[in-house]
């Protein structure tokens, strides 16, 4: 986690590091979430249903949401290819067990 300080002008910067390891570029959007325990930086911003689902949510619901988006921030590039790639195989299978064979002419 890195801590970020506001200066006097209300201007926070984003560590060098931090900027490289996510490929940020002058005039990319992050969007600043506020919650229960403190504000979310979302990269790339948020489109407009998941800032909808985000208002519709309870603090403790709100709470829940940003514990797994933490836990899911710690993993590993590895770990979490894993986790897509589990779930695409299950809906490639899914998607296998729908087939059937269509008569021909």
């Amino acid at each position: 986690m890195e801590k970020l300080t506001v200066d006097p002008n209300g201007t926070i910067t984003i560590p060098p590091e931090i900027i490289e390891k996510r490929g940020l570029r002058p005039g990319d959007e992050l969007a600043l979430v506020e919650s229960a325990e403190g504000f979310l930086v979302y990269q790339g911003g948020l489109d407009d249903s998941t800032l909808e689902w985000w208002s519709r949510l309870g603090d403790k619901e709100r709470q829940l949401a940003t514990t797994e988006a933490r836990r899911y921030e710690s993993l590993t590039e590895k770990e979490r290819d894993a986790i897509w790639n589990e779930r695409a195989d299950s809906i490639e299978g899914e998607a296998e067990s729908d087939e059937i064979e269509l008569p021909t002419k």
